[in-house]
């Protein structure tokens, strides 16, 4: 017999979470308010999990999706959560997350470009079984076929449709200039048939420099990291040019091409590292700062090398742990912390604030609507 539940919240991850018997069941597809009948419970690692068998009584933060994926494709499984209920619950994820892991409780500030709710996406991988293109379906290698993808700009969606004319089974990743249609490639296997619809094919291999371009002065290299949302980046570089304000020496850690730096490189000392060298490469093309390769090695001695106004860091998913000591004990006169995970990044502040730094202001960016994900932008100054 199926359990009935209702949902009573969604989770970092972006799973519902409802209560069976007890105990916390993760509930992915479902939304707050929903009553579901699970089907498939099972336990992994000591947490229950469940599958929406039968939807009941639906929430009133669904609503009707513009694409047929309906949060059965793994790059949007928000699509049939609604505004501003969405806005609402990656706030809350976020605040939990501080206060439950790093015992913090500060106010939170939201940002947002509701006309980029949908059409946003500038980079995308996508994935083909040899006849079709697409997204994988959750936890598995099935390619869901797409001839377009309601978060996917104008631009990366004729992009796709010219990828959708190559019969090949592997992994593309696509980047866009939204201004003037540029296409970059990555894959990891190339072949004749890609370079025939793309000029710009690049691949791991490959002895010449990557393809690269240049977005709001920022270079864009085939490959490396980039926002999935170019116009979006935008809110990022607004929320860190506040924090950071005049200082007059900054250093970028974890710095890719210089996303977060080169714009203060008119006016401030600059230094930039990062373990990328394609990225690292396209910074120093620009012209402007000190762009060098390095790992967290080079990213302590940085630090503790000479003294600095300010300190970028927007580092990996995992999060700065090898660098916190330095971090904690760097003389800089304000941080300016970049996260894309809230868990890591509330290990990371609990250990900066017990060591002689003071938690200022904290800015959420929307910058992947209709997915779970959520950027944060920190403010630290020494106590």
């Amino acid at each position: 017999m199926t359990e009935r539940v209702e949902i009573e919240g969604v989770v970092h991850g972006g799973h519902g979470l409802a209560r069976l018997e007890g105990e916390v069941c993760f509930v992915p597809g479902a939304l707050p308010g929903d009553v579901v009948r699970l089907g498939n419970v099972t336990r992994r690692r000591n947490v229950l999990w469940g599958s929406v068998e039968t939807l009941e009584s639906p929430s009133c933060h669904r609503w009707e999706p513009p694409c047929s994926c309906a949060a059965h494709a793994t790059a949007c499984t928000w699509i049939h959560f609604a505004y501003p209920a969405q806005a609402q619950w990656k706030q809350h994820i976020i605040r939990d997350c501080l206060a439950r892991i790093g015992g913090l409780e500060p106010e939170l500030e939201w940002r947002e470009d509701a006309r980029y709710r949908l059409g946003y996406r500038t980079r995308a991988t996508f994935h083909g079984d040899g006849r079709s293109w697409g997204f994988f379906a959750p936890g598995t290698k099935r390619v869901m076929d797409r001839a377009s993808c309601a978060l996917c700009h104008e631009r990366l969606n004729d992009a796709l449709g010219q990828l959708r004319s190559v019969r090949l089974k592997g992994s593309v990743e696509l980047t866009v200039n939204p201004g003037d249609g540029a296409v970059l490639v990555w894959t990891r296997h190339p072949n004749a048939s890609l370079r025939k619809v793309f000029p710009n094919v690049n691949h791991p291999r490959q002895k010449a420099p990557r393809g690269h371009f240049l977005f709001d002065g920022i270079p864009v290299v085939a490959g490396g990291f980039s926002q999935a949302s170019l116009l979006l980046n935008r809110l990022l570089h607004d929320a860190v040019r506040e924090i950071v304000g005049d200082a007059k020496s900054i250093l970028d850690l974890y710095c890719g091409s210089g996303n977060l730096s080169l714009p203060f490189a008119d006016t401030a000392e600059v230094r930039g590292l990062d373990h990328n060298l394609a990225a690292i490469t396209a910074a120093q093309r620009v012209g402007k700062g000190r762009y060098h390769i390095g790992d967290e090695s080079a990213f302590q001695r940085a630090l503790t090398g000479e003294p600095w106004d300010a300190v970028l860091l927007d580092p990996p998913r995992s999060g700065a742990r090898p660098i916190l000591n330095a971090l904690a004990d760097c003389g800089a006169r304000k941080m300016a912390y970049v996260s894309c995970d809230p868990a890591t990044l509330a290990r990371d502040l609990k250990h900066l604030t017990q060591h002689g730094w003071r938690l200022g202001r904290v800015i959420a960016l929307d910058l992947f609507p209709h997915t779970p994900h959520v950027e944060t932008v920190c403010e630290l100054t020494p106590q």
